[in-house]
């Protein structure tokens, strides 16, 4: 999910995502290099099972769900991909493999693992 999360931030800044004319490349990156870290601090407490961090990681999980999926909507609603809302074929992953990391997170807090 992480290596998918930042190609997704590459494929963002390579099509010009709509967001980058508005507050600049150094603020759009420090902004995602942030929101990287805060899974990477979740996986370490889900690894040592801590209950509460299975619950961030649906959370974590979740979004990236929805980030795949709006931005190949948004993408096919608006019909741009360059200068608009690119992302959208990292989003596939995105959506796939965060819906598997949200079933798997949520099948470990049903069989209370910890």
């Amino acid at each position: 999910m992480l290596i998918i999360h930042v190609a997704h931030v590459f494929e963002e800044t390579w099509g010009q995502f709509w967001i980058l004319n508005k507050v600049g490349l150094g603020f759009f990156l420090t902004i995602n290099c942030v929101l990287f870290c805060i899974p990477v601090i979740i996986f370490y407490f889900v690894l040592n099972k801590y209950h509460w961090a299975y619950k961030l990681g649906l959370v974590y999980a979740a979004f990236m769900v929805l980030q795949g999926i709006g931005h190949n909507f948004a993408t096919i609603i608006s019909g741009r991909y360059f200068d608009g809302f690119a992302g959208g074929y990292s989003g596939i992953g995105l959506a796939v493999i965060g819906s598997a990391l949200f079933y798997y997170l949520f099948k470990g807090i049903r069989s209370n693992e910890f």
